[in-house]
This record gives structure tokens, C-alpha cells and sequence, in this order.
């Protein structure tokens, strides 16, 4: 197995294409919560006139965080990881609901022609995310997947058994 395949293969997250196009890093992200089902606009920065909707019509949970935040955050993450003295000495994965680099497969040969880092929006392979929801959701979520999604002010982490809906709003 060459080290892109081993690295495919362990990796929870593959970068998501719910376009056939380059997406640009850091749009700005809008959200509405009606229910358990939730919508984002999804608006590219700069001059780009690409805009769209994400509808998810139902969610299991769903974590945001300041972006700014989130980098501080992800960064004493690196930091712990890096440490001599820290906790993860034994390779174990960092507890936390959002993933790390290790967690994402930054290298997508089957996507080239529209695959580039940073690369805003992610999904999880199947279940990933399953064991946050204890016993229970052991029982009540069979397909559940996650989407990780950066944006400019905003990072999301929304749990679903359910894909999402795409709906251009301007190219």
C-alpha cells in the first residue's frame, strides 16, 4: 500500500463535492434552524459570484464555533500533539468533537481537477461520529455521517443520516 492510499484509508474525513466545481476557502456561512432541519448559505468570498444552499433535512446535532476561536483552539491541539510530555504519547486521538489534520485525507487523487487545500467542506466516512451519541445512539443511527465546514467566521460540525439537498443560488 503506497503512504497516499494508507493515508486515504486511516484518514475519517474525505473531502465532499456537493459541486462540480473548485470551491474557494472561507465563504461566508449563514445558518437556519427550523426544527431539526437545517439550511446554510453559503455565499464565496471576494468577487466570486457563487452562492448556494445546503439544506439538511434532518440533523442529529450540530456543534459551531468562532472560527477564530476554533484556530486557537486547533492550534493548542498541534501543540499537545507535538509534546514531549503530552497526552497523546501513545498515538491516542485527542478527544475533541471536531477533527484534527490527522482526521482529514488532504490527499484526493480521484478529484484532482477540483481538489485543492485549504478545501472548506468535509465528510466523514460512515459513523465516524456515532460514539459521541452514547448507547442510545448506537441503537438509533445506522448511517450517520458528518459534515466539516470552515468558513470565514463560522466553523460547523453537523451529524446526519440524511444527505443533503443542493441548490445553486448564482454562479
Amino acid at each position: 500500500m503506497t503512504e497516499q492510499e494508507c493515508a486515504m484509508t486511516q484518514a475519517s474525513y474525505q473531502p465532499w463535492f456537493p459541486v462540480e466545481r473548485k470551491l474557494k476557502p472561507h465563504p461566508d456561512l449563514s445558518c437556519r434552524l427550523e426544527g431539526v432541519s437545517l439550511t446554510l448559505q453559503w455565499q464565496e468570498p471576494d468577487d466570486s459570484a457563487f452562492s448556494m444552499e445546503i439544506h439538511f433535512p434532518t440533523i442529529a446535532g450540530i456543534l459551531v464555533i468562532d472560527e477564530s476561536s476554533y484556530q486557537t483552539f486547533s492550534n493548542s491541539i498541534h501543540v499537545n500533539l507535538n509534546d514531549d510530555l503530552g497526552s497523546n504519547i501513545n498515538n491516542e486521538k485527542i478527544n475533541t468533537p471536531f477533527p484534527i489534520d490527522t482526521d482529514l485525507n488532504m490527499t484526493n487523487p480521484s478529484r484532482s481537477d477540483y481538489f485543492s487545500l485549504p478545501w472548506p467542506i468535509w465528510k466523514s466516512v460512515k459513523n465516524a461520529r456515532r460514539p459521541y451519541y452514547g448507547e442510545l445512539g448506537e441503537h438509533i443511527y445506522q448511517n450517520l455521517y458528518s459534515y466539516y465546514i470552515v468558513g470565514a467566521d463560522s466553523v460547523y460540525l453537523i451529524d446526519t443520516e440524511t444527505k443533503p439537498e443542493i441548490k445553486i443560488l448564482s454562479c
